[in-house]
């Protein structure tokens, strides 16, 4: 794949209701396997819906959608705590269609040369522990540095890895 990926803000309802449509596709599709329907369910309406995604952008993240040639292939969430010098990669996700072929790791690029441009000097996320994409972030520079289990409602458990990417 060229290097022709954008990164677009996402900022009105329609841009929102398009993410959530690639949100629900993207789970339903990737994770149902690895955390089961039920969790995948309870995910996409708590954290993943419009509703959801309105609220997160109201404190402070910031969505954007992955295009390339002017159709949506993914989206990114970010926050930047800039007390803290960090950038918290919320979200990136890529539909199927797009995957295995650079666009992830070019959407990865453009949220490091932001975040550089802010002037942070870490970007942080978490990460299943049973996804493959642990593979490639590590490949891309990021290194494990807690693994979490963590309650979100509802009788599910995130168990990820928090990995860091040191951009001094």
């Amino acid at each position: 794949m060229p290097d022709s990926i954008e990164l677009l803000p996402v900022s009105t309802a329609t841009q929102i209701a398009d993410v959530a449509r690639m949100a629900h596709e993207v789970w339903n599709e990737y994770y149902v396997p690895l955390i089961g329907q039920a969790q995948v369910d309870y995910m996409v309406a708590k954290l993943q819906s419009a509703e959801a995604m309105q609220s997160q952008i109201d404190s402070g993240y910031e969505y954007f959608q992955i295009q390339d040639s002017g159709r949506s292939i993914g989206y990114a969430a970010i926050r930047h705590d800039a007390a803290d010098a960090r950038v918290f990669i919320s979200k990136l996700y890529v539909l199927a269609a797009h995957r295995k072929c650079g666009t992830g790791r070019q959407a990865l690029e453009r949220l490091v040369r932001m975040a550089r441009e802010r002037g942070a000097t870490y970007l942080w996320l978490t990460v299943n522990k049973g996804n493959s994409s642990v593979r490639a972030y590590e490949r891309l520079g990021f290194k494990i540095v807690d693994a979490m289990a963590v309650d979100i409602g509802g009788g599910f458990v995130m168990d990820d890895y928090k990995m860091e990417k040191d951009l001094r």
